[in-house]
């Protein structure tokens, strides 16, 4: 076929016909509206955070790209003016009745929000027509806006040599197809001094790489056909970013200069016979050197003509020539608009809410001190809101206490109060008491070797307590056991809050329960502490023995104030994690009222240990009706267990005759059971006044040390160290340590103003969408 055969086949009705046909058809299917809001959607900021499909060129700055772009768009551009050599270009064609051509600028993802709104104000309209001159004049103007070396101008320390804002060129009129191209700048290897350097090859590279590897980027990867297509780095790169070659169109180029015989190499191409893609080959024909003055219908006629001409005229139609290429391009494009787009709708609506779930969990923007200290206030406020449903036990108003059973604070302390009850009632004394079952029993279990000594009351000092504390050696191991801060696990829990170390009670060490006479145990120490007088109960003597029979109280209690610390403080610190996700933010908090945390511990410890010296070393007194009913009791006890030694049984007449068996115990058994030596009825006295006080003072020990050192001090009182963190604390705040605990830093300053940004971006295109 001859190149006149070309043109005239391409004149004809026929065939006119059949591409005002096919024009139309692409319009229908190409859904303009949808191509204008993806464009927008773009001028928006929005492909920064969700893909959007578009058409991307890439290619060697000496592919003929830029050729290529010049015939698509059917301007004149200015040569050697640095186009698509500095910045990314998209070129829009939108079909109106009016004819216009508008630029701008579309700001690059890491500018600032000055230089954002600098760069959007960038905008030329009006213009109908574009030559050469007023382009390049347009272009000066681009590139000193976005502070790069511009057309003409020589390399500067003060200007870049690429940026990453878009350049955006808009053709619209009633002749224009929907076509939106991205021109990125062409891949070079060899630096120019003085112009280039190797950071600027790398920073192409990588700027290519990023545009090229979404899914929804169609790839136009420009190469010149005079080459060895092996050799075409832009392919190899294409190639990473679509492995498979999906949505890679590869446009060839000076087809002119290809060598004779070499032509079949690139019909082969063109034919889908090597170098396979799934989109295949475009090839067009570029301007000569000779050929650069020359209009776009004189440059469509010499390409037609050498297409025209074997072997070239063998190739199919619809991928010759640059009305074809232009044809494919939109095709492409409305191709994946049409089936992304519901794609795109449910990605930004999705990502919005996950950007607005972001932005509130960092809590209200905090510059300022009354920021700062709203945002402090809101914490407190719900921190006590869910403290005080937790002290009521009120465990179904939050999520959290089904979430985490550590925050049901009050369940912890009364099972730890009930454990604590039952130590003191079962280990607390040091010998067991005559006839206590429940004593004799533990006593059983934890009796040691015979060849222990009895316990010995120093006096009534403190020494007494540490006459039976270990102090961690073997040679103690079997005079006692230490106890840990909880049999659930607490002493994992106080490792992670080292804080609490240092008031803590540390080593704390009861003694085991004597398997001894507890009278054999009175008469010795009544007999090491007696004097000259009447073997009579010595009131000196009592409380010594109280103080050595409550030595393990200490221990007990200490341990028992030691796990409801721990509690506390895991409550707050967990409780904390929960009301301020922010870790900065909750650190300072728990660092700001530490102090205040560890002094009413310290508060709560000192309390009970004042407890512990008013029992055990203050005044032996009880006003309780129960300690003179016990005493009295247990007299009779007494006295009816020795009557019972000399009791007998014997046959009784009745008045009416009848013989009956009754129990008796003669005058002189009586008399026997009242007659005890002064040193006998002393022990025996002491004894029971001793288990009569100890019965009583336990109870009333047990129920103060709970209600007090436990509730009052640790949970509930204004004073406890649940109440610290409140609104009216924050309120008190000076405006320096607002700052020093709710100040963003710059890490989450820039994270707040990106979410914002998203989110206008992201609500801006949902809106565009919508419509």
């Amino acid at each position: 076929m001859t190149a006149d055969d070309y043109s005239a086949m391409n004149g004809s009705s026929s065939a006119k016909a059949k591409m005002e046909l096919s024009k139309t058809l692409k319009i229908q299917l190409s859904n303009p509206a949808q191509l204008d809001k993806i464009d927008k959607l773009r001028e928006l900021g929005v492909a920064k955070f969700v893909a959007l499909p578009q058409l991307v060129v890439v290619g060697d700055q000496s592919s003929g790209k830029s050729s290529v772009l010049e015939a698509v768009m059917e301007l004149p551009l200015p040569r050697d003016s640095g186009l698509c050599t500095r910045f990314a270009t998209n070129i829009t064609f939108r079909r109106s009745p009016q004819t216009s051509i508008t630029v701008s600028i579309i700001p690059g993802p890491t500018r600032s929000p000055e230089k954002v709104e600098e760069l959007k104000a960038f905008k030329k309209t009006g213009l109908t027509t574009l030559d050469g001159q007023t382009f390049l004049s347009i272009l000066k103007d681009v590139c000193q806006v976005m502070g790069v070396t511009g057309p003409g101008e020589s390399p500067s320390a003060t200007k870049s040599t690429f940026s990453a804002d878009v350049f955006k060129i808009e053709l619209s009129g009633p002749d224009r197809e929907n076509l939106s191209i991205i021109d990125i700048p062409g891949i070079f290897r060899t630096a120019t001094e003085g112009v280039t350097t190797q950071d600027d090859i790398d920073l192409v590279k990588t700027m290519v790489g990023d545009w090229i590897q979404d899914e929804r980027t169609i790839i136009l990867a420009v190469v010149s056909a005079n080459v060895d297509i092996a050799t075409q780095e832009i392919l190899t790169m294409a190639e990473k970013a679509d492995p498979k070659g999906l949505r890679t169109l590869g446009v060839l180029t000076k087809p002119d200069l290809v060598d004779d015989g070499a032509e079949h190499q690139v019909i082969d191409l063109v034919m889908g016979k090597r170098n396979k893609l799934k989109l295949g080959y475009c090839i067009v024909r570029n301007r000569s050197q000779k050929e650069l003055d020359t209009d776009s219908d004189s440059r469509t006629r010499k390409e037609r003509s050498f297409f025209g001409t074997d072997p070239w005229s063998s190739l199919p139609k619809d991928r010759v020539g640059v009305d074809a290429l232009k044809s494919r391009l939109q095709d492409l494009l409305s191709e994946i608009v049409q089936r992304e787009f519901p794609k795109i709708k449910r990605q930004i609506e999705r990502r919005l809410i996950l950007c607005k779930k972001n932005l509130y969990a960092m809590g209200a923007d905090r510059e300022s001190s009354d920021q700062q200290r709203h945002y402090l206030e809101g914490i407190a406020a719900q921190f006590e809101r869910i403290t005080n449903d937790a002290l009521s036990a009120n465990y179904c108003r939050h999520d959290i206490f089904g979430q985490d059973h550590n925050l049901r604070l009050p369940t912890l302390v009364v099972d730890r109060s009930d454990r604590f009850a039952e130590d003191i009632r079962s280990k607390g004394h040091s010998v067991a008491f005559k006839g206590d079952t429940s004593a004799e029993a533990v006593t059983t279990t934890n009796k040691i070797e015979a060849k222990s000594a009895l316990p010995s009351a120093n006096n009534g000092s403190d020494d007494a307590d540490e006459s039976h504390v270990s102090n961690g050696s073997d040679g103690d191991a079997e005079s006692g056991y230490k106890l840990g801060l909880d049999k659930l696990g607490l002493d994992s829990k106080s490792s992670k809050y080292p804080e609490l170390l240092d008031i803590l009670q540390q080593d704390l060490y009861i003694s085991l329960t004597k398997g001894c006479d507890i009278l054999a145990w009175i008469e010795t120490e009544y007999r090491k502490a007696r004097g000259y007088g009447l073997e009579v109960m010595d009131p000196n003597i009592l409380p010594m023995l109280w103080q050595e029979q409550s030595s393990n109280w200490k221990g007990i209690t200490l341990s028992f104030v030691n796990d409801i610390i721990v509690y506390v403080h895991d409550f707050i610190c967990r409780l904390l994690n929960h009301v301020c996700p922010e870790s900065k933010v909750r650190n300072g908090l728990i660092s700001f009222i530490m102090d205040d945390l560890l002094d009413k511990y310290s508060a709560a410890i000192k309390h009970v240990e004042f407890i512990l010296r008013v029992e055990r070393h203050g005044t032996l007194l009880t006003k309780n009706h129960y300690f003179g009913n016990t005493l009295s009791k247990m007299r009779n006890e007494r006295l009816v267990k020795a009557m019972k030694q000399h009791e007998f049984r014997t046959n009784r007449q009745d008045a009416e005759g009848a013989c009956h068996f009754v129990t008796v115990v003669p005058v002189s058994g009586m008399t026997s059971a009242l007659s005890q030596g002064n040193l006998e009825h002393a022990v025996d006295d002491i004894h029971t006044v001793l288990n009569a006080y100890y019965k009583v003072v336990m109870k009333r020990f047990i129920d103060t040390v709970v209600a007090q050192g436990a509730d009052y001090y640790l949970l509930t009182s204004d004073e406890s160290p649940l109440k610290i963190l409140t609104p009216l604390f924050i309120s008190s705040m000076t405006p320096e340590q607002l700052d020093e605990i709710a100040g963003e830093d710059l890490v989450t300053k820039r994270e707040r103003q990106e979410l914002k940004e998203e989110i206008l971006a992201l609500e801006q295109g949902k809106k565009l969408l919508r419509g």
